[in-house]
């Protein structure tokens, strides 16, 4: 016996085992039959769901959207989620967008590294360049005559200066 339906589609709920026992007496019997009545109801629920056979559409769309949830891939799973279909049409123009964009770029990589492009550019000319081969750091935090003073390292600049001169003698 089930119970009838309101506007929304939506069975009520009887009162009887929700509220206590004293606006309603404490009849146990008919407590005991408000429960089964109550389990038949859900039975039958069940056997009409489970008799209904899916529609294809219903299938793939199910299928979809748990494939769609479980994916790896970024922003297949906020299209899944979305609520609305403006989300899914905004998050399925962005995929779209992105995916151009990666085949545009990995084709045009692919292409350059299949042409084997070979550059090679010598020059040979002996042309007068604007800066020196040979730069010197001018940032040195010793200052001459402050090694000079210590005889030790005054000792050993002199022995430096007379190798580069070639004038050292062993």
């Amino acid at each position: 016996m089930a119970a009838p339906a309101n506007s929304e589609g939506l069975r009520k709920r009887r009162p009887s085992l929700s509220d206590s026992d004293e606006d309603y007496g404490t009849d146990d019997s008919g407590d005991e039959k408000e429960m089964q009545n109550i389990v038949k109801d859900i039975e039958s629920d069940k056997l009409k769901q489970e008799t209904l056979p899916d529609s294809r559409w219903t299938k793939m769309k199910s299928t979809m959207k748990q494939w769609g949830e479980t994916s790896s891939c970024h922003g297949i799973p906020h299209m899944a989620q979305a609520h609305t279909i403006v989300a899914v049409i905004v998050w399925a123009i962005i995929l779209f967008f992105c995916a151009c964009g990666f085949v545009y770029l990995f084709s045009d990589t692919l292409l350059t590294y299949l042409a084997f492009g070979k550059l090679v550019q010598l020059n040979f000319a002996m042309e007068s360049s604007n800066f020196p081969s040979i730069t010197f750091c001018n940032i040195n935090p010793y200052k001459l005559s402050e090694i000079k003073k210590i005889p030790e390292l005054a000792a050993l600049l002199t022995v430096y200066e007379s190798s580069a001169n070639g004038t050292l003698t062993s």
